[in-house]
């Protein structure tokens, strides 16, 4: 009888080693991340960082003077203006001394504006000026992007400005959108008058936005994230050969 209690012993201490594994592995509590884990994991990925120390600077390298040369390579522009006068046509309309004219004058100037920057304005102005490896569409969408019309309120000018890598073309485009404006207004309206105060002024430079410190920074910046990627890709490719190694072993 002491015997069989004897031989009981080691079956229920191993019996109990193995529930405390089970329970240790499947508690809840293993999966949730403390504040050592964290720090474990940024020292893992320090680690790894060291060992690509040298491609990071190689594309550090590479980013800021694909950065310089994207702003030394960047072509000049030059913008041309022209400054318009509109009032209202006083043989046309009568008007009693006491009444306000500044609503319909300013309703005027933005009609013009709008008309400017319409496409009935802009397509024939395109079509003129589009050259062989691009459509009237494509010139089209250039035009408006570079074509800014400004009617300030309480204001009876309009200022057309035009801007192009071609001094002379962004002069010459904004006397034609001007021609064609004016142009397609009065044949809307004979309410309206326009005088052109100053015509499109000679192409002046536009000073690039971008700074070569902004350039190179983007660049540098886009290059780091492209390596950081080819360091997440090489490690998961490594981690992915070692776990199938493990499982055949």
């Amino acid at each position: 009888m002491s015997q069989e209690q004897h031989s009981s012993l080691p079956l229920t201490e191993d019996t109990n080693k193995r529930d405390y594994v089970y329970v240790r592995y499947e508690d809840d509590n293993d999966d949730e991340m403390d504040i050592y884990d964290i720090i474990s994991l940024c020292l893992k990925g320090l680690s790894i960082l060291k060992r690509y120390i040298a491609l990071l600077l190689v594309f550090l390298v590479v980013g800021c003077i694909a950065g310089f040369c994207k702003h030394k390579l960047a072509k000049e522009e030059y913008s041309s203006s022209a400054l318009l006068f509109v009032d209202l046509n006083h043989d046309e309309v009568s008007i009693g001394d006491n009444v306000d004219v500044s609503p319909r004058i300013n309703m005027l100037a933005n009609s013009l504006s709008q008309i400017m920057l319409s496409d009935a304005v802009i397509a024939p102005v395109a079509e003129q000026y589009a050259d062989e490896s691009e459509t009237v569409a494509d010139k089209m969408k250039s035009l408006q992007e570079s074509l800014s019309v400004d009617a300030p309120g309480g204001s009876q000018t309009v200022r057309v400005t035009v801007t192009d890598e071609d001094s002379l073309v962004a002069q010459e485009i904004c006397n034609d959108i001007v021609d064609a404006g004016i142009s397609a207004l009065n044949a809307s309206t004979s309410y309206a008058t326009v005088s052109v105060i100053s015509p499109a002024s000679d192409g002046i430079a536009v000073a690039n936005n971008d700074s070569a410190v902004s350039a190179i920074g983007q660049m540098a910046a886009i290059f780091l994230v492209l390596a950081l990627m080819v360091i997440v890709i090489r490690e998961l490719a490594i981690a992915y050969k070692a776990h199938n190694a493990a499982k055949e072993q």
